[in-house]
C-alpha cells in the first residue's frame, strides 16, 4: 500500500520558547516517528532552522518567512512572529507533491498559499484550531495603541474607532473564508465547532484531542522536597505554578494582582513562574520574596514542577486547549483554570480541576480556599490520578484516532 503524503503547515518559528501550537505538532510528529504508519509526514515551520529528520517517513521542514512580523518594529510586543505575506513561493513549489495539506491557522502565508495550491491542484485541504488568533489580535491591538499613544488616548481611540474589535472581526471573517476551502475541520472547543458549522457541512467537522506523554508526566513523590530545597521555598507554603509566556496574552496582570491580594490576606503563597515574557521583571519586583522565576524549563523539569506544587493556575481566558492542564493532571497536580478557557471545556467534569470566573475576586477566593483546605487538595490530587488513568490519551492515540482516518478519508474522496 502506498504511503499517504501529508504536509502540516505551522506558520510559526520552532524554538525553545514556542507555545502549545508548535509543541502540539512536535508531539504528533514524534509519535509518528515511533510508529509504523501508512503516512509520510512533513511538518513545516516558519524560520531559517535546519531541516530535521525524525524517521525515514517523518521530518520537520523550515522555510524562511516572506514578510515576517519581526519587520514591524513599531509593534511593542509580539508573542510569536509569523509571516504576513499573502503567498509563499517556496512553499507553493513543494505542496503539489502531497496527497493532503493540513493547515493549523487560516490567516497567514502558509495557510493562504495552501488555499491556492489545493484549489489549483485538486489536493484536499484540512484545518485544525490551535490558537484563538482573533482574540489575540484584539488584545494586542489594544496594547499597541496604548503603547503608541498612551493608555488614556490610545484607549479612547480604540473605543471611538473600534480598531481592536474590527481586527478581531476581520480575523474571524478570514478564518471562515479559509474553512470554506476545507474538506475537513478538526476542533476541540464547542465555539470553534460552531464557527466551522457556520461555513462547512456537519459531516466535515471532526473532534480532536490533546495527548500527554504519560511516561514523562507522572507523579513524583520526592519532587516537593527537591523543589523546596532547590528554590529555597519555606516549608508550609502554598505553592502555585504558572506555565507560559509572562505577558498580557496569558493574563499575567490578573495573576499578579490575585497573588498580591492573597498574600496581603495572609495566605502563605509562593508563585513559581515557568516561562519568559515582558512582564517577568514586574512580577519579580511586585511579589519580591514570594515568587521564583525559573525561565524556560525542559519537559523533564516541568514534569517535576507539576508534581511538586500545590496547584497550577491557568488564568488565560483565550486558550483553545493548552497542554499544560493535561500535563499537570497527569502528574497528580490540582488545576485552577479560567472558566472561559478551552482547558476547562476540554477536561469536562473532574474534581481535579476547578473552573474560576475571570475576575480578581473570584481568583483570590479560589486560591485562598484551596490553600486553607488540605483535605480538598488531597481529593483533587486523587481525582487527577484517576483522570490520568481513565481519560488521558497518548500522542500516538491522538494521531491514530483523530488525524490519520480523517486524512485517509480525504484522500479517498478525492479519487
Amino acid at each position: 500500500m502506498s504511503l499517504l503524503r501529508v504536509a502540516v503547515l505551522v506558520d510559526l518559528p520552532r524554538e525553545a520558547a514556542s507555545g502549545g501550537h508548535v509543541k502540539y505538532w512536535e508531539r504528533i510528529a514524534q509519535a509518528a516517528a515511533k510508529e509504523d504508519l501508512p503516512i509520510d509526514l512533513t511538518v513545516y515551520f516558519s524560520g531559517a532552522g535546519a531541516d530535521e529528520t525524525l524517521s525515514p517517513r517523518v521530518r520537520f521542514r523550515f522555510l524562511p518567512p516572506v514578510f515576517s512580523t519581526q519587520r514591524l518594529k513599531f509593534l511593542p510586543y509580539v508573542p510569536a512572529h509569523t509571516d504576513l505575506a499573502p503567498f509563499h513561493p517556496r512553499l507553493a513549489q513543494e505542496l503539489p507533491r502531497y496527497d493532503v495539506i493540513h493547515t493549523t491557522d487560516g490567516f497567514f502565508a502558509f495557510a493562504r498559499t495552501a488555499e491556492r495550491i489545493a484549489r489549483w491542484n485538486g489536493i484536499p485541504l484540512a484545518n485544525s484550531f490551535h490558537t484563538d488568533t482573533p482574540a489575540y489580535a484584539e488584545l494586542f491591538t489594544k496594547a499597541t495603541l496604548e503603547s503608541l499613544f498612551g493608555c488614556r488616548f490610545g484607549g479612547w481611540l480604540d473605543r471611538f474607532l473600534k480598531i481592536s474589535s474590527r481586527q478581531r472581526a476581520g480575523k474571524e471573517k478570514r478564518h471562515r473564508a479559509h474553512l470554506r476551502n476545507c474538506a475537513a475541520v478538526l476542533a476541540m472547543r464547542p465555539e470553534d465547532m460552531a464557527l466551522a458549522r457556520s461555513v462547512v457541512a456537519q459531516d466535515k467537522i471532526k473532534p480532536m484531542r490533546l495527548g500527554v506523554d504519560k511516561d514523562l508526566f507522572l507523579p513524583q513523590t520526592q519532587a516537593r522536597a527537591e523543589i523546596e530545597r532547590e528554590y529555597r521555598i519555606g516549608a508550609g507554603k502554598f505553592v502555585v505554578l504558572f506555565v507560559g509566556r509572562v505577558d498580557a496574552g496569558k493574563n499575567m496582570p490578573l495573576l499578579l494582582q490575585v497573588c498580591a491580594e492573597a498574600i496581603a490576606k495572609g495566605v502563605k503563597l509562593h508563585l513559581i513562574v515557568a516561562g519568559l515574557g515582558p512582564m517577568s521583571d514586574e512580577v519579580r519586583v511586585k511579589l519580591k520574596g514570594h515568587v521564583t522565576l525559573v525561565g524556560l524549563v525542559e519537559p523533564q523539569k516541568l514534569a517535576r514542577l507539576y508534581a511538586a506544587v500545590d496547584c497550577l493556575a491557568i488564568v488565560s481566558d483565550i486558550e483553545i486547549g493548552g497542554m499544560i492542564g493535561l500535563e499537570a493532571l497527569a502528574c497528580g497536580c490540582p488545576v485552577l483554570v479560567s472558566r472561559q478557557s478551552g482547558v476547562a471545556q476540554l477536561c469536562g467534569d473532574t474534581k481535579a480541576m476547578q473552573a474560576v470566573e475571570g475576575n480578581a475576586a473570584a481568583w483570590v477566593e479560589a486560591l485562598t480556599d484551596l490553600a486553607h483546605d488540605t483535605i480538598r487538595q488531597k481529593e483533587m490530587r486523587d481525582a487527577a490520578l484517576m483522570f490520568r488513568q481513565d481519560r488521558l490519551a497518548g500522542w500516538a492515540d491522538v494521531l491514530n484516532t483523530d488525524f490519520i482516518p480523517v486524512w485517509q478519508n480525504m484522500a479517498r474522496e478525492k479519487t
